[in-house]
């Protein structure tokens, strides 16, 4: 079934649907109009299911086509029945009421259909009655309705394009917000916990008496080349890079960190995928001299580049 607003805005038009064949009801000798009754019944199922049932916007296919089916059967049943009982006058609904299922047809998306259908019916009437069959009652009006239909659909579809285009927008700039966020906080939390080495070991320094011993003087470089690194580094240190650089600096190497913003343009993700392939290619690196920038307004994003003293070609040279 539908939701309840859709209910209620579709309630009007099927109202109105229900009351054209009332008519016919009230006039002496319904019941034994059988076509006439055989083409209600049709009428009353195919209103029922397009102005107020299935889910979403646009009418199943399948449906569709049985409006389809429907917009031949029911004038065929009518005029069969004016013929058999030689009253013409029998059946006044059927222009409307067909106008109203193409109608409603072309505001659940299937225009296509609707069309057909409306080719349908104007060509029941002129085989029937000719070219004087165009002028029957309703059937301006029946053209009307399908027209502004076919308008209303082309609205419809229009909207929800636009609207399902913002909304991808809008998803995909809340998904980038949150990745900078997380990545400013992973950014204040490394900062953080580097501020905590460095404090007591600032403490230690001052507090020592005479000359500062060797490891001291190690953990102080280390602190030191650290900091810099999230001064110089930023984006392209995430905890993978920070992990790998300390791995190198513990090993002896000189590592230069360098963020010069070449990977602006890239999302957090991205820019995540980057750095490990930079990781990875760094675990051949064990000793010597380590570049790592990311140049601007350059083809490429990053850069990483590893030497040794006395080496000429590098241990490790590479554009991302």
């Amino acid at each position: 079934m539908i939701s309840l607003n859709r209910a209620i805005i579709s309630l009007l038009p099927f109202m109105y649907a229900m009351y054209l064949p009332i008519q016919s009801i009230f006039v002496p000798g319904f019941s034994s109009r059988g076509y006439e009754i055989a083409a209600l019944a049709i009428y009353l199922y195919v209103s029922i299911a397009t102005l107020l049932l299935f889910r979403g916007l646009r009418l199943p296919n399948w449906q569709a086509w049985l409006n389809l089916l429907a917009t031949g059967l029911i004038p065929g049943l009518v005029i069969f029945q004016r013929n058999v009982s030689g009253d013409h006058s029998v059946g006044a609904w059927i222009v409307m009421g067909t106008a109203i299922v193409l109608t409603a047809t072309a505001v659940r998306q299937q225009a296509g259909i609707a069309l057909i259908g409306l080719a349908i019916l104007l060509g029941s009437l002129v085989f029937e009655y000719g070219v004087g069959g165009l002028a029957a009652a309703g059937l301006a009006g029946a053209l009307v309705f399908v027209l502004a239909g076919l308008a209303v659909s082309r609205g419809i579809a229009r909207t929800t394009r636009e609207t399902e285009k913002y909304r991808a927008i809008e998803l995909e700039s809340i998904s980038q917000i949150a990745e900078l966020e997380a990545a400013a906080k992973e950014r204040q939390q490394r900062l953080s916990q580097m501020l905590g080495t460095a404090v007591p070991l600032l403490s230690v320094i001052k507090d020592t008496e005479g000359p500062i011993n060797e490891e001291l003087k190690q953990s102080a470089r280390l602190v030191e080349a650290t900091l810099r690194d999230n001064l110089r580094g930023r984006e392209l240190l995430n905890t993978a890079m920070s992990k790998e650089v300390q791995r190198l600096r513990n090993l002896g190497c000189e590592v230069l960190i360098l963020d010069e913003g070449g990977t602006a343009s890239l999302t957090p993700s991205e820019r995540d995928q980057l750095l490990q392939k930079a990781v990875d290619a760094l675990q051949v690196v064990q000793s010597g001299r380590v570049t790592i920038r990311s140049p601007k307004a350059e083809d490429f994003k990053l850069t990483v580049v590893a030497t040794k003293p006395g080496q000429a070609e590098p241990v490790l040279s590479i554009r991302l």
